[in-house]
């Protein structure tokens, strides 16, 4: 017999019912709460222990897992096995009765069950069966290995998308680890009503249901994180969260809500993405370790992949220590083919748009993501559990960028000049007397986040209380600041340019120039530009959630659980720029010796028919050398608190202090009407937002000096966010659910900042030429800039959800209609503003730039549909697929950031024995991105319809090894950008395949 039992069976009852650790929410509702709880009110009943509930049990010992469902639930429990025989049960996650739940935990052990009567439950061991004499076994055997790796995995995320009471999906670590994905995103772009966007070839950006990055929340473990920013050029991602900053290797998985409910955090019109890391008691103990190697086929370069992680569990179970190490390094090379730029030009009478410049830009980018997760889970008593988790993970990136510029704009007015017009774009031209630039960029990105929390658990009769703090801190910085060095050709040469049929061909057709682009003596050294960044964002949020099941019978519905709870959050961003112009130290010089470097051999072959080739390229070693910051810095390595900030540098730099207060209500309830059982949950969020923005503002004072003018601007609003989810039990496997809930989600940061921006470049010369410039500009030098509004309201969106949900033997069907109408949706408005810029003789002048600024437009709608698809073939075949349909459009007809028409992944596998491979295409149509890789200056930077196709194969060695080899970008997909469409060429990159091989040991 098991221990647990003294004679052939045994019964468990518990003293109070209890809910599953696993929800988390706030503290600002807890007077509330608790003055609720001391005048009493329902009581609980057996029928209201059968209802639905939400289960969280780890797959475990089947004795101690039957003990804590039915401890849980409120059901006796009776078990009978011999003693020495021990069953692994399956993991139960999700709202569903306690019969389910049974059902689930026990599916595949091999243990038989039967129901008695209202609250009993008999567990016993399935006779053996007897020997087959024929071959059938083999086959049955095959059938059975199938759902052992990725197919189990992808159903037991279906059983959570179908136990949830709201319209979600998920991806489980197994998915994440064992499906080609460099990153989170990457996994989740094959969840139904996910796209993703790439920043040079690997997943950066999550969209989900026909809005951008900024629509989604996510969290960690239910808690808010903080966001890291964009610090490679002046473009800012606000709220955006960058998952490429982020190591998946130690995390659980992802959950995505897509309909509301009052205990979430609120933010994600789009969607909730709460990632999750793995607890203390969430399994059984383990060891694994993974050792790989990583190559980029550009760069042909191997990088270490390893990771390291573990679970130690008490010999009674009551508590459990959890934690890892990874680090993975990637080379990557990526060429790109750029226009800057558009800008009005007349040629021959006709007023066409013409590029400003043509750019030929070679990024070499060495990546080091590092992770470090602990974690622990205690139960104290009976009545009290705690957890605690800590993440702290790095993104290190070195990028240097080599770009070659050839000058256009004003100079295809020349009279030698020629040009190809096609509907009022110049796409084809050749110049004889012009400008080459050659750039070099370098700068070390480190991105840092750590994230910290703990909450308890606590049972009091029938009420749970779950308390909460967690702490996030997203650091951005450049270790080495953005350094931009400058020569210019010193001879006006002669070139041409076609990209007549570039954005379909994905190639352009011509790029030349009679000057020797090898020739460092060729070029002449105009400067060498600082840029020192860093934005750090913090957030402190405590939670509480307190809940109780109940009995109250409502006509048709009986309400069976209540919840209360509250959220404070305290969030802060400081954003500080600091931009310098190098000098040479005494008794330096610049040479031809200084562009002794070379490009890589056999860039832009593929994105350029007819090219240059290779380019003499700035040794980096000799400028940090050569060059410090006079007055203020030996070294061109600094920090910005180490460098006194300019009127400049004030006005690019800005705080955002945000507080949050929110208390909520919810009732969940189930029933029956016209012989169709239904469950749901019905609930209020009252959110405030008091916000304080900081910045400054340069202008001339009245001795003709700089003057810096100290502006904030301090503002608060309150929302009401109601929800409702109703699923509807149609028969055996299919369900239907409906969702109406109103969300909000805040301006981005960026968008409220009390900054002005103007473009770098016409910083640059205005401070060399002063007002010179202003009057006779250089070449490619715009007169534009961008900058923030803090009155800006929240976005406020009406969402109508439903979802159609098929489980059938082998495999399951989802269909999702969705439609969202947001109030106040920000858009950009152009106005010419005056400004004050400094220069290098010392006098200030003023000069008129088109500012960007957002601004609340009016109203958007996003509408679509969704598909998903899980089907098991036979002879271990099968497939995972999903499709999503959008069509949406903002204020004034105006396509969504982030919104594609069509995206869909189609995910074909094959498992038999220790054998199993993969195959994953994604493809998304055109969207307009917010992520301008110009650098400003382009009012609709739209990227254009790519696919991507990944595999793996893995193949289990014994003792717990398993072989992995993927391959990702197999197509080696060409990148496309442009401006309105695709006449307007702005881009096309190259990142190129890569291959990772690791062995995994798990013990």
């Amino acid at each position: 017999m098991f221990a647990l039992l003294s004679q052939g069976t045994a019964r468990v009852k518990p003293p109070a019912p209890s809910t599953p650790f696993g929800a988390r929410r706030d503290v600002v509702a807890m007077v509330a709460a608790l003055s609720f709880l001391t005048v009493g009110g329902w009581t609980s009943s057996a029928e209201a222990q059968e209802g639905m509930r939400d289960f969280d049990i780890p797959a475990q010992d089947a004795r101690r897992a039957l003990v804590q469902l039915c401890v849980s639930a409120g059901c006796e429990l009776a078990f009978v096995a011999p003693a020495d025989e021990l069953r692994l049960s399956r993991p139960v996650r999700g709202r569903m009765s306690w019969r389910a739940a049974v059902r689930q935990m026990l599916e595949g052990t091999g243990l038989r069950h039967r129901f008695i009567g209202a609250r009993g439950v008999r567990i016993w061991t399935e006779a053996p069966a007897p020997p087959e004499p024929a071959p059938l076994p083999a086959a049955e055997l095959e059938s059975i290995t199938v759902v052992g790796r990725w197919s189990e995995q992808i159903e037991e995320s279906l059983r959570r998308k179908q136990a949830a009471d709201v319209i979600s999906d998920s991806a489980s670590s197994t998915r994440i680890g064992e499906l080609p994905a460099a990153n989170l995103a990457e996994a989740l772009q094959r969840v139904p009503g996910v796209a993703i966007e790439r920043e040079v070839g690997e997943g950066q950006f999550v969209s989900v249901r026909g809005l951008g990055p900024l629509f989604q929340s996510v969290t960690l473990n239910g808690a808010p994180v903080a966001f890291n920013e964009n610090i490679r050029n002046s473009t800012q991602s606000g709220r955006q969260f960058r998952f490429r900053a982020l190591s998946a290797d130690l995390l659980a998985g992802a959950q995505l809500t897509k309909s509301a409910t009052p205990d979430l955090i609120e933010g994600g019109i789009g969607s909730n993405i709460d990632i999750e890391t793995i607890g203390g008691l969430d399994g059984d103990p383990f060891v694994s370790v993974r050792g790989g190697v990583a190559v980029e086929a550009r760069t042909r370069r191997p990088e270490t992949d390893i990771s390291v992680a573990g679970r130690l569990v008490s010999g009674d179970g009551d508590w459990g220590l959890v934690g890892g190490m990874s680090q993975e390094g990637r080379s990557v090379l990526y060429d790109r083919f750029q226009v800057g730029r558009y800008t009005a030009v007349r040629i021959d009478g006709e007023d066409v748009m013409a590029p400003n410049d043509v750019r030929t830009t070679v990024e070499h980018e060495d990546r080091l993501r590092r992770s470090v997760f602990l974690g622990g889970e205690w139960r104290a008593s009976p009545s009290v559990r705690l957890r605690f988790d800590g993440l702290v993970s790095t993104f290190d990136n070195t990028i240097r960028e080599d770009r070659i510029a050839y000058g256009l704009g004003g100079l295809l007015e020349a009279a030698d000049a020629t040009a190809f017009i096609q509907d009022g774009v110049v796409t084809a031209a050749s110049v004889q007397a012009g400008t080459i630039d050659n750039n070099t960029e370098f700068s070390e990105q480190a991105h840092l986040n750590v994230v910290a929390s703990g909450v308890a658990t606590v049972t009091v009769g029938e009420w749970t209380l779950k308390p909460r703090i967690s702490l996030s801190r997203a650091r951005s910085r450049l270790d080495t600041p953005l350094e931009r060095i400058s020569f210019r050709a010193t001879t006006p040469p002669a070139y041409g340019f076609d990209v007549r049929d570039a954005a379909s061909d994905r190639q352009a057709a011509l790029l030349e120039t009679d000057l020797d682009l090898t020739d460092a003596s060729a070029f002449a050294f105009k400067r060498l530009g600082v840029r020192a960044i860093e934005s750090v964002d913090d957030d402190l949020t405590a939670l509480v959630d307190v809940r109780r099941p109940v009995d109250v019978p409502l006509g048709v519905m009986d309400l069976v659980d209540v919840r209360f709870g509250g959220q404070i959050s305290d969030r802060s961003r400081d954003y500080q720029r600091r931009d310098r112009e190098a000098s040479l130290r005494t008794g330096a010089e610049v040479t031809s010796a200084f562009l002794v470097a070379r490009v890589h051999d056999g860039v832009f072959n593929e994105l350029i028919r007819r090219h240059s080739g290779r380019w003499a390229a700035a040794d980096f070693d000799l400028f940090q050398d050569a060059f410090l910051i006079l007055g203020e810095s030996d070294t061109l390595s600094v920090d910005p608190d180490a460098l006194v900030p300019t009127g400049a540098d004030l006005q690019n730099s800005y705080a955002v202090g945000e507080r949050v207060g929110a208390v909520y209500g919810r009732a969940d309830f189930e029933g029956q009407a016209a012989g169709t059982p239904f469950f749901g949950n019905l609930g209020l969020r009252l959110v405030t937002t008091r916000t304080e923005v900081n910045g400054a503002f340069l202008n001339a004072g009245q001795n003709g000096g700089a003057a810096i003018r100290p502006v904030s601007h301090a503002g608060s609003d309150t929302a009401l966010l109601p929800s409702l989810n109703i699923a509807l039990d149609v028969d055996e496997g299919r369900r239907l659910r409906l969702a109406a809930s109103r969300t909000m989600t805040r301006p981005s940061l960026a968008d409220l900042r009390l900054a002005t921006v103007p473009a770098s470049s016409l910083v640059s010369n205005i401070y060399e030429r002063g007002q010179a410039e202003i009057d006779a500009p250089s070449p490619g030098s715009i007169f534009t800039g961008v900058g923030g509004n803090p009155d800006l309201s929240p976005y406020m969106s009406t969402n109508l959800d439903a979802s159609f949900e098929w489980s059938f033997p082998q495999g399951a069907l989802s269909v999702a209609i969705f439609h969202k109408a947001i109030d106040d949706f920000i858009g950009l408005v152009e106005a010419p503003e005056v400004l004050v810029f400094e220069t290098r003789a010392g006098p200030l002048v003023r000069a008129e730039v088109l500012m960007s600024r957002p601004a609340n437009l009016g109203r958007a709608t996003s509408r679509g549909l969704e598909i998903g698809l899980h089907r098991r073939l036979s002879s271990g075949f099968g497939l995972w697929a999903s499709g999503t349909f959008t069509d949406g459009d903002g204020p004034g007809g105006r396509s969504l950031a982030g919104v594609s028409r069509l995206a869909y992944s189609i995910n074909p596998f094959f498992e038999r024995g220790p054998l199993a491979v993969g195959l994953s295409w994604s493809w998304r149509s055109a969207f307009r991105s917010e992520a301008d890789m110009q650098g400003g200056g382009v009012s609709d930077f739209t990227v254009g319809a790519a696919g991507y196709l990944d595999v793996q194969a893995s193949f289990e060695i014994g003792s717990g090894g398993v072989l992995v080899i993927a391959a990702s970008n197999l197509t080696d997909t060409t990148d496309l950008a442009y401006e309105h469409d695709t006449r307007r060429l702005l881009q096309l990159g190259r990142v190129g395949p890569s291959v990772t091989a690791s062995l995994r040991w798990a013990l």
